[in-house]
């Protein structure tokens, strides 16, 4: 019985083990147990270091982070940009992609200076070189584009 009992036991934890672990997972489960941001400021830089002179910063979530939603920011014309939570969107401490609007007319010529790459399109699986991770700074941060 002894025996019986210990590979009753070993049972168990062999299928029960494996569902234990993908119940605790990587990520965390709440968005209460996320830092939330008070503020997200800086500046973003065309490849030749100047500023980007308008336009609209786009913030896209990646990584699987629970509660953390796309953010987005007008860009002024000294390459500045301020988002600030509102009563619809927390900014959560976690790891972005770095895209760029200049779907209004307005901002026309500036396609020319901005590389295609981090062009703000409505596909997910479009990619960009430039990151964010809010939980290591959020503020004075510098955004630099790379050619190509």
């Amino acid at each position: 019985m002894f025996n019986w009992l210990n590979a009753k036991v070993i049972f168990l934890v062999m299928l029960l083990g494996p569902l234990g672990w993908l119940n605790v997972g990587c990520g965390t489960s709440s968005s209460e147990a996320l830092k939330d941001v008070s503020e997200v400021s800086g500046t973003i830089l065309l490849p030749t270091g100047r500023p980007l002179k308008g336009g609209k910063l786009m913030l896209r979530p990646f990584g699987g982070v629970r509660g953390a939603g796309r953010l987005a920011a007008n860009i002024n014309e000294d390459g500045t940009f301020i988002i600030r939570p509102d009563e619809k969107t927390k900014i959560i401490a976690a790891n972005y992609k770095v895209f760029v609007g200049l779907n209004d007319p307005k901002f026309r010529s500036l396609k020319r200076q901005v590389p295609e790459k981090y062009l703000d399109v409505s596909e997910d699986e479009f990619e960009t070189d430039l990151f964010m991770n809010l939980d290591e700074q959020a503020s004075n941060v510098v955004l630099k584009m790379t050619k190509g």
